[in-house]
């Protein structure tokens, strides 16, 4: 994707400076956006001297790590696979795509799809600061409370919507003002109103002329509708964009506190435990491997396929598996890594009538427009989420002109349900992921129903100067086979993975409702693998409310 750049803008000289007191060790650590110069290769001073070890500086992590260190009593080492957040293609959100397959994406493949013609899909997952937070389209979007009171409902306490509501405002710095649903003054600015492309403005007008309702507000009292998303973005239409990751908005600040200490380029290889209480981790970091103690937590917030293989790795999990590779059992556990879902999209892809303007604002990702409908009338909230795009998304092997625009079907609720497993003993040894993605019917249905009543937005009025020839899946395949065949063939990622370490009561649960492992004490899971189904909608905002209401039940013990 190429647009026009303004030039990088980085911050004050000043905030580039080494905060010595961060206690900041074995690695490089980013303040503000901007690398450090200095390091410290201090690791036989981290015996014994942290009260948590955090593992993963995600879109959890970074906030689990500014909350936990409010306390200054409490000393807290954050640890991260990935390296600093220092490109400028992750600061500046018109440049998102250049951040798949660089090196700051894990770039995971999965394993062939049988109902997807044998494709593997590719998931990337952000391995830097922030992690996926500093990756992904920045759209700020909680998702239909719906979903967390079913979370509730089966035996979750504390995790309806009305109870999780105050962790999504006690983040929330929204460009219009606290109100009774939005918050303002916290870390992460949300920005609601801002120019959007000319041909984006033309889909969500003809959306409404197709009967859906105008809806400025996605976070707001009602999901339905059609409208701009909103985005975790600073100076949108302005010639300083500035992506807004977890790393930016939460991690940056808690640098300045001296119970913090962050390591980066360190790759956790198992946690430490005595019977079944979890004390401490090992990692390795340039070619040595280290541990370091943990007087109270071990907090895993690597995501949905990191922090299950850690978990298996450590001899958590299905003891079946576990056994197969030589790995000690601490704790048969046989839903880590089970319950992997994810959501669905698949384009549709129209020629323009008049050549479409490219992405010329730095400041905006492509990705700033979206519809909220259901499949059904009768379903309990929204079950589709289309994006509005206005370039071209062609999925792996489909390519045809360039002077196209995207309406990308999105299914939000899926009902398949796949797995994660080892595929040996050391974390060098690739994941098997196989999501299993349009085994049932269901999730096959919702995908024709984005399909057709995408197509009726195709043809009114508003697109009418800028919608020709329907490119994929093409005029001429109308019935509900020939679709579903369709979807099969150019179904892709939503980037929106869940449920390896699902929160819940079962004997396939993982986490209880305070996201303790079951069976082990000491040991937390906080990060979207813990969600026992997902969000109908982007799962970063979920993430950081997840964090947010992890802390406070760490604080209280």
């Amino acid at each position: 994707m190429t647009s026009l750049l303004a030039p990088y803008q980085p911050a004050d000289a000043s905030r580039r400076q080494f905060l010595t007191r961060a206690g900041v060790v074995s690695g490089t650590v980013m303040v503000g956006g901007l690398l450090t110069g200095a390091r410290i290769n201090a690791a036989q001073d981290l015996a014994g001297s942290f009260d948590y070890i955090i593992v993963g500086a995600g879109s959890s992590g970074c906030v689990l790590a500014n909350r936990l260190t409010e306390d200054p009593k409490v000393r807290v080492l954050l640890i991260e696979a990935g390296g600093p957040d220092n490109s400028e293609n992750i600061s500046t959100p018109a440049r998102v795509i250049e951040l798949w397959k660089s090196p700051y994406d894990w770039a995971y493949d999965t394993a062939p799809q049988k109902h997807a013609k044998n494709r593997s899909l590719f998931w990337p997952r952000g391995k830097t600061l922030g992690g996926s937070s500093s990756l992904n389209g920045m759209i700020y979007v909680r998702g239909d409370r719906s979903v967390y009171d079913a979370w509730a409902r089966a035996g979750n306490t504390g995790w309806d919507f009305r109870s999780v509501l105050p962790y999504f405002k006690k983040s929330e710095d929204y460009s219009r003002g606290a109100d009774a649903l939005h918050g303002q003054g916290g870390p992460l600015h949300v920005t609601a109103d801002y120019q959007p492309h000319v041909l984006t403005q033309a889909m969500i007008d003809a959306a409404v002329q197709a009967g859906h309702p105008l809806n400025k507000d996605h976070n707001g009292e009602q999901i339905l509708g059609v409208g701009l998303t909103h985005l975790n973005t600073r100076g949108v239409n302005t010639i300083s964009p500035a992506r807004q990751s977890t790393a930016t908005a939460f991690l940056s600040p808690a640098l300045e506190r001296s119970n913090l200490s962050v390591i980066t380029n360190a790759r956790v290889l198992k946690v430490l435990t005595r019977g079944k209480q979890a004390t401490g981790v090992r990692y390795e970091q340039a070619g040595r491997n280290r541990e370091v103690k943990a007087r109270k937590e071990v907090i895993l917030s690597s995501g949905t396929l990191e922090s299950p293989r850690i978990l298996m790795l450590s001899g958590i999990g299905d003891r079946t598996q576990l056994s197969e590779f030589g790995i000690p059992v601490v704790h048969h556990l046989p839903g880590v890594g089970k319950n992997l879902h994810d959501h669905n999209m698949v384009p549709l892809i129209y020629e323009g009538k008049q050549q479409i303007p490219p992405p010329s604002d730095p400041s905006l990702t492509p990705l700033h427009a979206q519809i909220f409908a259901k499949s059904q009338p009768q379903r309990p909230g929204a079950d589709m989420q289309p994006l509005l795009i206005h370039v071209g998304y062609y999925p792996p092997g489909l390519d045809g002109p360039a002077n196209v625009f995207t309406l990308c079907g999105g299914g939000v609720m899926p009902t398949s349900r796949g797995e994660l497993r080892l595929t040996g003993a050391s974390v060098q040894d690739p994941l098997h992921i196989d999501p299993n993605v349009l085994a049932t019917d269901y999730d096959i249905a919702v995908l024709v129903a984005n399909i057709r009543m995408l197509r009726k937005v195709a043809q009114q009025p508003a697109l009418a100067r800028w919608a020709g020839r329907e490119v994929y899946p093409g005029a001429s395949t109308t019935s509900d086979a020939e679709l579903a065949d369709y979807c099969r063939s150019a179904v892709v990622s939503y980037h929106h993975q869940v449920g390896t370490c699902a929160m819940g009561r079962g004997t396939m649960a993982v986490v209880d409702h305070q996201l303790k492992v079951h069976g082990v004490r000491g040991l937390r899971v906080v990060d979207a693998s813990i969600m026992p189904s997902v969000t109908a909608g982007n799962t970063n905002a979920p993430a950081i409310m997840i964090a947010e209401k992890a802390a406070d039940m760490i604080k209280a013990g």
